[in-house]
């Protein structure tokens, strides 16, 4: 497969939106163009801060200056370590395009004790 028309990009998401309880954190790549006979294509992860549990996700395909439909969302789906995937392509050879994954995490609150009041 040519190098160009390949990457895989697993860098660090950021912070889209916060509360006190719900983040939705974003990472954005760049699907290359296609080269030759091969398609660009595309990885990305977005993991949930220490603390948060991933309770959703997914992603999306932004399309360069071209058709959308040469532009696929290939596959998307939670991983383990709380983390969510996605895998996408594009075929048009002069324009990339952008896959934007996001995992939603909510934060694990401790639930109070509730004991029953003493007589006296």
């Amino acid at each position: 497969m040519a190098a160009a028309a390949v990457a895989m990009v697993l860098g660090s998401a950021t912070l889209a939106q916060a509360d006190d309880v719900v983040r939705v954190v974003e990472n954005e790549v760049t699907i290359p163009v296609a080269s030759g006979e091969y398609r660009g294509t595309a990885a990305a992860v977005a993991t949930c801060p220490p603390g948060g549990t991933r309770t959703g996700g997914g992603a999306t395909v932004i399309a360069g200056n071209s058709h959308s439909d040469r532009y696929q969302l290939s596959a998307t789906q939670p991983l383990g370590g709380e983390r969510w995937w996605a895998f996408a392509t594009n075929m048009d050879k002069t324009n990339p395009g952008t896959l934007k994954v996001y995992a939603i995490c909510a934060r694990v609150v401790s639930t109070p004790t509730l004991t029953t009041p003493v007589s006296t």
